[in-house]
């Protein structure tokens, strides 16, 4: 009996520790909503009150101008009208002079009729003054279009989520590097149109630190729902979070969740060697002298799953050998005697797997030019290994182990070339 109710007691407790991390995730779940709701109603709030005070502003400045442009249309117009009827007046003056002096002439024929008649000489003299239709008929008309266009507008300005259309879904360490994917989860009718994605990093943890949240920056733009993350410092925490664009909206829309993950592999770099010159961190390696034995990579660093990119910085302008390509051992240092487990290619494209030359022959190596390696799992005893050159690829399966770590290697028969990895 006693053993029975210790064990009971043992379940028991288990129960509550499984109903303690749920009741965590629960409190982590409600404070999420809490925390975003919160930061959505300040959001809406200060986008609100800042779009408030801008129209204000706009309209008060245009108000201004329309009131201004009435004001000049007015003055440039009434003046010359002004002038005129001074002139005229001046002559219903004159002329109302006249007409009392002729009649005191007609009841006195004594008066100065000669200065009657010189007056009277100017009676024909009219001033020129312009009809209705040829002065200004001042108005003001405001479109309506454009008032139901801007009403139309405010009405449909801002957009709350439920969630954002795109998350970041998965994760994968790489060396000195994180692959990050998403994918769209809302069901929405224009999941099909999107145009676009963003995908943005910061370095910390903006979960636990908010005020992170501004050294987010740009680090993919364009359609693919995957990205390669380089550059990283293995152990240290980045956020990812990500945002995609519909066809024809010149918005984005919000960001997702932000994710955060480290990678613990180091970065793709060169051994060092007495025959090579290295730098930039040891990713850029130049021969010392001509024909030099072969440079391996700072330890078996590549594994199934793993892309690796070669660029040649410089090359040789004149005919000279170089190769470069993975190894699963580290026992040579003469390119001659690699046969076994390596996979390579060589200056002019030639291909050589476990050294059996191929048919298949990739571009030339040229300065700037770029040449990628990767690999998948086949199945126990084989290796896919991709060979990416110039936007041509060429696939083998190579007969290895999938837990093989492998090398990766270059040799060169001049100094004058010089390789960069990553």
């Amino acid at each position: 009996m006693d053993k029975e109710v210790e064990d009971t007691v043992k379940e028991a407790k288990l129960y509550l520790n499984k109903l303690t991390l749920l009741d965590n995730d629960l409190e982590a779940a409600i404070k999420q909503i809490t925390t975003t709701f919160e930061e959505t109603n300040k959001n809406i709030r200060e986008t609100f009150s800042n779009l408030k005070a801008t129209l204000i502003k706009i309209l008060d400045k245009r108000e201004e101008l329309l009131l201004n442009q009435s004001k000049k249309i007015k003055g440039e117009a009434i003046v010359p009208l002004n002038d005129c009827r001074k002139v005229v007046q001046e002559k219903m003056k004159t002329t109302n002079k006249l007409i009392d002096t002729g009649s005191v002439i007609m009841s006195n024929p004594s008066s100065n009729f000669d200065c009657f008649m010189k007056d009277a000489s100017l009676l024909g003299s009219l001033p020129e003054v312009p009809q209705l239709k040829e002065v200004p008929y001042i108005s003001f008309h405001s479109c309506p279009s454009s008032e139901n266009e801007v009403k139309n507008i405010l009405e449909k300005l801002g957009e709350v989520s439920r969630i954002a259309p795109a998350q970041v879904t998965q994760m994968t360490e790489k060396p000195g590097a994180i692959l990050v994917e998403w994918q769209i989860v809302e069901n929405d009718e224009r999941m099909t149109d999107i145009q676009e994605f963003k995908l943005q990093r910061a370095f910390g943890d903006v979960t636990k630190d908010l005020h992170l949240i501004v050294n987010f920056n740009d680090c993919y733009k364009g359609p693919e729902t995957q990205h390669l993350v380089k550059d990283l410092q293995p152990g240290q925490p980045y956020s990812f979070r990500v945002a995609c664009k519909f066809e024809g909206i010149a918005e984005w829309s919000a960001w997702s969740l932000p994710q955060v993950s480290s990678t613990r592999l180091k970065p793709f770099s060169w051994e060092e060697n007495a025959y090579f010159e290295t730098t930039g961190e040891n990713k850029i390696a130049k021969p010392c002298k001509d024909d030099a034995p072969i440079i391996f990579s700072n330890g078996a660093q590549f594994f199934v799953g793993h892309s690796i990119e070669f660029t040649f910085l410089e090359t040789d302008t004149k005919p000279s050998k170089a190769t470069i390509g993975l190894v699963t051992e580290r026992t040579v240092s003469n390119l001659r005697s690699l046969k076994e487990g390596s996979f390579l290619i060589n200056q002019s494209g030639l291909i050589l797997v476990d050294g059996v030359e191929k048919s298949t022959v990739l571009p030339a190596f040229a300065k700037g030019q770029k040449v990628s390696f990767s690999s998948t799992l086949v199945n126990s005893d084989k290796v896919r290994v991709n060979i990416d050159s110039n936007e041509k690829r060429v696939t083998y399966d190579w007969p290895i182990k999938p837990e093989s770590k492998m090398y990766f290697i270059a040799h060169f028969s001049s100094t004058h070339w010089k390789i960069f990895v990553e």
